[in-house]
């Protein structure tokens, strides 16, 4: 039977979405993270190309399993020309495609990953929601079962969170501890730096980096940050790999 590209994209909204529902009931925090990864893929549909979300699953799980934090974790690459990335509570993490068309290395899809690894791993988006329910609620609630209009009121909360962006401390901690989490999985700790240089070429006005912008701190105190925290003095893998990291990260782009 011929599966059309629609169906092949339905499959695979369902599994980024719904894969780890079985056999253990979710936590609030995934259900906060479904929440808002539903609303992302509403607007922007994850890519269609099978080998590429499995190359980007696979080299997010090795990150995320180097760092202090176990969920479920969820890799997808969607169809969007915005500079930027998610992180949602839970393990749910999507790039954008106009983001990783900038970037020129598996290293620097390392720190990009590991960045939002490092936002879930400190719970900064989920911290958001639970401050907003204690405004709202009373606290014997806050464990209560997601279902209903509940969870639209969550996917309309995690807008407002994306929209307005996390304050500079968060960003700057995220930053730190992926340049962190990517050492420890092997990658050069200095792609980090490429990353945020090549940001640098944006401006704030640019379409495709606007939302990025206007959320996060410039990626020239990103980079000051960056090289304050002591980034230079971090270990750097030998040029052995190199090679076949790069052969592997150019067959993933060739997918979008």
């Amino acid at each position: 039977m011929k599966i059309g590209k629609v169906s092949l994209l339905c499959c695979a909204y369902i599994f980024f979405i719904f894969a780890s529902d079985s056999p253990r009931a979710q936590s609030d925090e995934e259900k906060v993270g479904r929440a808002a990864a539903a609303q992302v893929l509403g607007a922007a549909r994850l890519i269609d190309t099978e080998v590429s979300q499995q190359y980007l699953n696979l080299l997010g799980q090795s990150l995320a399993s180097k760092g202090d934090a176990v969920y479920r974790w969820r890799f997808g690459a969607i169809e969007s020309d915005a500079i930027n990335a998610f992180a949602m509570p839970g393990g749910y993490i999507l790039v954008s495609t106009g983001l990783l068309k900038i970037l020129e290395s598996e290293d620097e899809l390392a720190f990009v990953l590991a960045h939002e690894i490092a936002h879930v791993s400190r719970r900064h988006h989920y911290q958001i929601v639970l401050r907003q329910r204690l405004a709202e609620q009373a606290s014997r609630e806050l464990q209560s079962a997601v279902v209903g209009d509940d969870m639209a009121k969550l996917a309309s909360a995690s807008g407002q969170i994306y929209a307005r962006g996390l304050d500079k401390g968060a960003e700057f901690e995220a930053d730190r501890l992926g340049v962190e989490i990517m050492t420890r999985a092997g990658y050069d700790p200095i792609a980090a730096l490429g990353v945020l240089e090549r940001l640098l070429k944006f401006k704030g006005s640019d379409p495709r980096a606007e939302l990025l912008f206007s959320t996060h701190p410039s990626p020239a105190e990103r980079l000051d940050m960056l090289l304050q925290s002591g980034l230079e003095r971090l270990p750097r893998p030998p040029n052995e790999g190199s090679t076949n990291r790069q052969a592997r990260f150019k067959r993933f782009a060739q997918g979008f």
